[in-house]
């Protein structure tokens, strides 16, 4: 076990290639088979963390998946110089597909919005539970990946025995596991879409089977646009990109008449799948926390919430309910 004492210092001596962001240098196609797997993983944890609370309110709906999904990345990004070295595709399906999974930028965006146009007694409260949704979903979501920075550096520092076991069993399945959890998935999760009743909760299945392709849009946009470790684009066209979309859904399942139950179980699952993939936090987190110029993280972070706000303002303002829980 690490000292107590010693963690705010092994902190700062880590090197640049143990915290450069998640996407790595080498994009093999078998990246997208962990992805793909922990995509399945990560979503199904953001919808059942939707139930420890009240998920209409906008701060508790914003808070637990962004404060967990960045908890498990400050731990795994700790780990990631050994498993990188020793299972790569693990290390990748954990950080962009799973924790990128249960966090979820747009859901972020959208549940301020929410806070700003719901119901008040005072002209006032809006704009005040407006910013305690961003301030505490930012301020907590970084304070869960730290947390979990100190966690991994103090349960598995580099000289323990469960990290050198983990290396062992790392050789033994590297190369069939995630093939082989793939083949298995697919027809799994169709069949579970056609022959499971419709229900009030039809709405998992088919979030779960839209995950990975949110999940892998992020990853591309990734690889394409995150050339610049100062700047990552990729992280920030996928974000506002999804974040569009979802007010898209959003418009389309409160708006347009005459849907059906099924189609609007559809439009949830993109919600809620698709776009609750593409966009992440847990990403921004860590890229926020490893740009090294202060000047590009206020950029960044401006940048990543201007162009959303100003839309889903206008037309939240335009469409006066839109942002209102659906009752």
């Amino acid at each position: 076990m690490m000292d107590l004492d010693r963690i705010p210092e092994a902190l700062e001596i880590v090197t640049e290639d143990e915290t450069e962001p998640v996407v790595v240098q080498k994009h093999r196609l078998s990246s997208i088979m962990p992805i793909v797997i922990f995509s399945y993983i990560g979503v199904t944890i953001r919808l059942g963390l939707s139930f420890l609370g009240n998920n209409q309110t906008p701060l508790n709906a914003a808070f637990w998946t962004n404060f967990v999904g960045c908890f498990i990345m400050g731990f795994f990004v700790e780990q990631k110089m050994h498993i990188h070295n020793h299972f790569s595709q693990l290390y990748i399906g954990l950080t962009t597909g799973l924790c990128g999974s249960i966090t979820t930028f747009s859901g972020l965006m959208y549940n301020s919005c929410v806070a700003l146009f719901g119901p008040s007694s005072h002209y006032t409260y809006p704009i005040s539970n407006y910013l305690s949704v961003i301030t505490s979903a930012f301020a907590s979501s970084f304070v869960g990946f730290t947390i979990g920075r100190h966690l991994s550096i103090f349960l598995l520092p580099s000289s323990s025995t469960t990290t050198k076991r983990i290396q062992y069993l790392n050789s033994s399945v590297r190369i069939w596991l995630f093939p082989i959890l793939l083949v298995f998935s697919i027809p799994i999760l169709i069949l579970l879409a056609v022959l499971l009743p419709y229900g009030r909760y039809t709405y998992f299945i088919y979030s779960i089977i839209f995950a990975p392709f949110g999940s892998l849009t992020r990853y591309a946009l990734s690889v394409l646009f995150n050339f610049n470790p100062n700047f990552p684009l990729g992280t920030l066209f996928a974000n506002i990109l999804g974040s569009y979309i979802y007010f898209g859904m959003v418009a389309i399942n409160e708006y347009v008449p005459a849907l059906s139950p099924l189609v609007k179980q559809i439009l949830i699952s993109i919600i809620q799948g698709y776009c609750g993939c593409l966009t992440t936090v847990s990403t921004f987190i860590l890229e926020i926390d490893t740009i090294k110029k202060r000047k590009y993280i206020y950029l960044y972070f401006v940048m990543s919430l201007l162009p959303i706000q100003i839309v889903y303002i206008i037309l939240g303002d335009i469409f006066s309910l839109i942002c209102s829980p659906s009752s």
